[in-house]
């Protein structure tokens, strides 16, 4: 069995585990950092179990149906010992995502207020029964409907009240998770991948917006970071309130929907078959600028709506299209330019931190435009400048 945890550890933390040093290196400069700055908040125990619980089970269900461990799934199921994979393979991932993705966020918890033994010990408890209950649920949810209520409960037991009380509980879930795993069967894992829509044979040359519709309902994970970022979107004029100045704040904050704007960076064979082919580069790049144009005004024409219903000046709205077509550019360049490599699984792409940079960027654009208004002027002809140079590129890279 340590032979196999051991081959699956290395191909999600690197040949000598280097994803596992960098994780505890983030984690320690974010402890230091925040407490440094003297931030001390006041946080209830079920918080911090909460938070522990469903942000580990939401990042290990992602990764479960992520397309890059299928290749890995499928060499392993050519092992002799292919009756253990499905346990062993789902903890060791659970492992990886408790120590990658879970520990920055204990830090920060542990950086900001003072925790019991106890307390902690609660949250760890909460972190494997959340792995053990996720892949249980996902595993032998066709087989088993009756893990459905390991799920519940699962969610549930940070709500129980007395750290001993939530500490006997996890224990009590995950025990009953892994008893209901040693079930499963290894073939689900390659179930679990994103199905492939049939091509269809049309008239024309294709669109590339269909194609990316079509690409986007076939991995539900973008579906629901979008969905994500449309519910921030109501919540952040109540946030904010209705001053005109934090408006464009706002529609730079929108901007980060990481998915959907790593779109070559997580298909290897796409970029390659762009960069080959003649005139694909510019054609598809057209179509990806409006499509990321398209999401970027749904979700900003959502925050413009709770804005007005908060109180907010319909004059606003001018700045919706300049911020969601200047987001979708940087987005669009610099993922042509410098996609992002040697990553191990999507959550580690899609949680790679140059998420931050056209973000960070429209963040700066929108707290100088309500620093000083006649910026957006501005921004607005320095847009149709870009618009300009991009289409006489495109055009040029198509004849």
């Amino acid at each position: 069995m340590m032979p196999l945890c051991k081959a699956i550890a290395k191909q999600l933390l690197g040949a000598r585990y280097e994803g596992a040093v960098r994780a505890l290196a983030a984690a320690g400069v974010l402890y230091l950092a925040v407490r440094a700055a003297g931030w001390q908040v006041t946080v209830a125990p079920a918080v911090l179990c909460l938070s522990t619980a469903w942000y580990t089970a939401g990042v290990l269900l992602q990764q479960l149906q992520g397309r890059r461990l299928q290749d890995t799934v499928a060499a392993l199921l050519a092992m002799p010992c292919r009756q253990r994979l499905a346990p062993v393979y789902t903890l060791t991932v659970g492992g990886c995502t408790l120590l990658t993705r879970t520990l920055p966020v204990w830090a920060l918890f542990a950086a900001v207020g003072r925790w019991q033994p106890g307390q902690a010990a609660a949250a760890l408890a909460c972190g494997v029964m959340a792995c053990t209950a996720a892949a249980a649920v996902w595993l032998l949810r066709r087989r088993q409907p009756w893990v459905a209520l390991l799920g519940a409960a699962g969610l549930a037991v940070p709500l129980a009240g007395h750290t001993g009380v939530v500490l006997g509980l996890a224990l009590a879930v995950t025990a009953a998770s892994l008893a209901a795993l040693r079930t499963a069967d290894a073939y689900v894992l390659l179930a679990a991948a994103p199905h492939r829509l049939p091509a269809r044979r049309g008239r024309g040359r294709g669109s590339v917006l269909v194609y990316l519709a079509r690409y986007l309902a076939a991995n539900k994970n973008y579906l629901v970071n979008t969905a994500g970022l449309c519910l921030l979107a109501f919540v952040l004029p109540r946030l904010f309130g209705a001053g005109a100045g934090l408006f464009p704040v706002g529609l730079g904050i929108l901007c980060l929907n990481t998915p959907l704007c790593t779109l070559l960076s997580g298909d290897p064979d796409l970029e390659q078959a762009l960069r080959t082919l003649p005139g694909q580069a510019a054609r598809f790049g057209r179509g990806y600028c409006l499509f990321l144009f398209g999401v970027n005004t749904l979700v900003a024409g959502l925050y413009l709506a709770g804005w007005l219903l908060a109180g907010g000046q319909p004059g606003a709205a001018a700045l919706v299209p300049v911020f969601a077509l200047q987001s979708a550019i940087l987005s669009v360049g610099l993922e042509w330019l410098r996609p992002l490599r040697g990553w191990k699984t999507e959550s580690e792409l899609w949680h790679h931190p140059r998420k931050y940079l056209v973000p960070l960027v429209m963040l700066l654009l929108g707290a100088g435009v309500s620093a000083w208004p006649p910026l957006s002027a501005l921004l607005a002809a320095a847009l149709a400048v870009q618009c300009a140079a991009l289409l006489w590129l495109t055009g040029r890279q198509k004849n």
